[in-house]
């Protein structure tokens, strides 16, 4: 499918329960063949977009389409789509293997093959019931029962809950060749660094309304950059009070012989500030994105 063509499409969606205005105007557009991550603290509205996305909730207004499908075409959209819910109910009475043979039949066509193969890459045993298994092997029964019918797109909140690192990583290889293959992924998570090694772009929900839309690049350029310097301790004061001369730089902390700095601004302008400075190192690193969303969030500017 053309990489310019929408798997998802938002205009203005709104969704409120009773007086609560939970959604607040969203527009996204998630092409064909991107992983995005949709970001936001708890009670932002991420589960309640994506549920609105699925017709799980009925929006107030607003168009939503699923490769120009109206997603109330529920069984053209659908079909489309495996979607991995943050609260799954599952039959605790059925096996693993049970469970997904009802969800195979739901398919059209049989897809219990793809099933064992990933069962066999996640670590999971198929025979065992469902309530015995722990939360981590049961997300694994979810994250199967998603991609067992060669879905076109994704729909994963909270995805990883319970995995421990190993399948963490298991769980990323699965997703890089789902879009290898040409799928798209349209994912909430609170690990950051699966966020950040995964996804091509990030969306920021704060209260509702969509605050920002950037590719991981981009946002990593466009945050603040951590500026150690290594002086002699008069050299170090001498930065400190003058270092509001260079727009977007300011003090964060200082110790003996170092001082950290925050920089958000033209790299080619600290470098000339610095160069006038008498230091004997420095070290300029990209913030990470759990810093960059603590900044977003704390501060409340958009990005």
């Amino acid at each position: 499918m053309d990489k310019n063509t929408s798997a998802i499409k938002l205009s203005e969606v709104y969704k409120a329960f009773g007086k609560n205005q939970v959604l607040k105007g969203i527009n996204l557009d998630i092409k064909s063949g991107e992983i995005f991550g949709f970001l936001g603290p708890n009670g932002a509205g991420k589960t309640t977009t994506i549920r609105v996305i699925l017709d799980i909730f009925r929006s107030d207004k607003g168009f939503i389409e699923i490769f120009g499908i109206s997603n109330q075409k529920i069984k053209k959209s659908h079909s489309l789509i495996g979607y991995l819910s943050s609260e799954m109910i599952l039959d605790n009475d059925l096996t693993g293997e049970q469970y997904l043979k009802y969800i195979n039949s739901r398919y059209n066509g049989d897809f219990m093959a793809n099933a064992e193969v990933l069962a066999n890459i996640l670590k999971v045993r198929l025979n065992k019931k469902i309530g015995k298994l722990s939360n981590g092997n049961r997300q694994k029964i979810g994250l199967i029962s998603a991609l067992m019918h060669n879905p076109k797109l994704l729909i994963l909140d909270e995805p990883t809950q319970g995995f421990d690192p190993i399948i963490q990583q298991t769980f990323i290889k699965l997703i890089q060749q789902f879009k290898r293959k040409g799928g798209t992924v349209f994912m909430s998570s609170h690990i950051l660094a699966e966020v950040q090694e995964l996804c091509d772009r990030v969306g920021f929900i704060k209260d509702g309304s969509i605050i920002g839309l950037k590719t991981v690049k981009e946002l990593r350029a466009s945050a603040r950059k951590k500026v150690t310097i290594w002086a002699d301790g008069n050299d170090l004061e001498k930065i400190k009070y003058q270092h509001k001369s260079l727009p977007g730089l300011h003090f964060i902390s200082e110790s003996v012989d170092n001082m950290v700095l925050g920089y958000s601004g033209d790299i080619n302008k600290l470098t000339k500030y610095l160069s006038s400075k008498n230091i004997d190192d420095i070290t300029i690193t990209e913030p990470e994105l759990d810093e960059i969303f603590l900044d977003l969030y704390s501060g409340g500017d958009e990005v």
